[in-house]
């Protein structure tokens, strides 16, 4: 089994660094996703996504993201239960776990040096012989 969704739009909100619970790093996108096809008018709908970035990935959102960009999130999708009163009811949250930011170069510099100190990376020599 597999959960898995891809998204690719544009970041309709200013990117906002929250802190929750334990101390738990949080950004909350929304992603407006223009349909592939026409509708009956001839123009193309969108539809409108909230992306929750945890830890890691909520630093290099905020980092590298603004209102405007055009990105692409990779996550999982997460089912909670709720009962109010006598009702139960279902939602389902998107958890971003990957981003790809498309906007500009100076995104994918902060990134690359985020994840490679993140990591403690060190590049190895390479032997030409």
């Amino acid at each position: 089994m597999y959960n898995y969704f891809m998204l690719v739009g544009v970041v309709t909100n200013d990117i906002e660094l929250l802190e929750v619970g334990d101390g738990k790093k949080v950004v909350n996108l929304n992603l407006a996703v223009q349909r592939d096809f026409q509708n009956s008018e001839g123009g193309y709908n969108t539809d409108y996504f909230r992306v929750s970035c945890w830890e890691f990935v909520a630093d290099v959102a905020k980092e590298c993201l603004k209102k405007g960009a055009k990105v692409a999130i990779k996550g999982r999708m997460v089912t909670k239960k709720m009962e109010i009163s006598d009702k139960t009811y279902h939602t389902t949250e998107l958890y971003g776990e990957r981003i790809i930011a498309f906007s500009n170069k100076g995104s994918y510099d902060k990134l690359d040096k985020k994840v490679n100190e993140s990591e403690n990376i060190e590049e190895a020599p390479i032997d030409t012989e």
